[in-house]
């Protein structure tokens, strides 16, 4: 038995050396000591120095975190899907809930003696108030859910703008105390246009 199983590592070790191929890396350009490369085989392309703020919002639009991939801000993406995953799990929860409690109030009010009462300790009342409670519960998890996927667009865009944002120390506006013709004090305010 060692002997097959260490023939078939032997085999399998080769077949992966010849599996191997030449790196498809290649090196366009070098721009103030970064070494930009294109990756040919790739199917996303986020080799960008500035993102376009539409494409950013486009991405996160057609799936959710993607945005922030193409904005190089890479822990986003954990928190969309943590978000995503905790809303999933309270639509999840409100639906079963809602579910069982209309199925016990559609049994509570049938005319059919022959159904049987598993609640016995609930009202009719009780039952139908637990009903909309958790159908409420079933809509703000979906609205939820809706204003999460809102966000997450907003997130990208709003990012992909900033990543332009001019952090100088050259303010572009400041004001200053001043003393005008008639001895009055006051503020100025000086504006430069770039």
């Amino acid at each position: 038995m060692r002997y097959i199983f260490s023939i078939f590592i032997f085999i399998f070790s080769q077949q992966l050396v010849w599996a191997q191929t030449n790196d498809s890396i290649v090196v366009t350009k070098k721009s103030e000591g970064v070494i930009v490369s294109e990756f040919p085989d790739s199917v996303l392309k986020f080799r960008v120095d500035k993102p376009n703020p539409k494409r950013a919002g486009l991405y996160a639009a057609c799936l959710p975190g993607l945005g922030q991939l193409y904005n190089k801000q890479y822990w986003k993406v954990g928190l969309v899907y943590v978000g995503a995953g905790v809303i999933t799990g309270f639509v999840i929860s409100n639906y079963k809930e809602y579910n069982k409690y209309r199925k016990v109030y559609v049994g509570m009010i049938d005319s059919n003696p022959q159904t049987p009462n598993t609640y016995e300790n609930y009202t009719v009342d009780d039952v139908k108030y637990l009903r909309d409670g958790f159908r409420q519960y079933l809509e703000y998890s979906i609205m939820a859910a809706g204003l999460g996927y809102i966000l997450n667009i907003l997130d990208a865009f709003i990012s992909a703008h900033l990543k332009s944002f001019d952090m100088s120390k050259d303010i572009s506006y400041k004001m200053r105390p001043t003393l005008n013709s008639n001895k009055q004090v006051g503020f100025a305010l000086n504006i430069q246009l770039k």
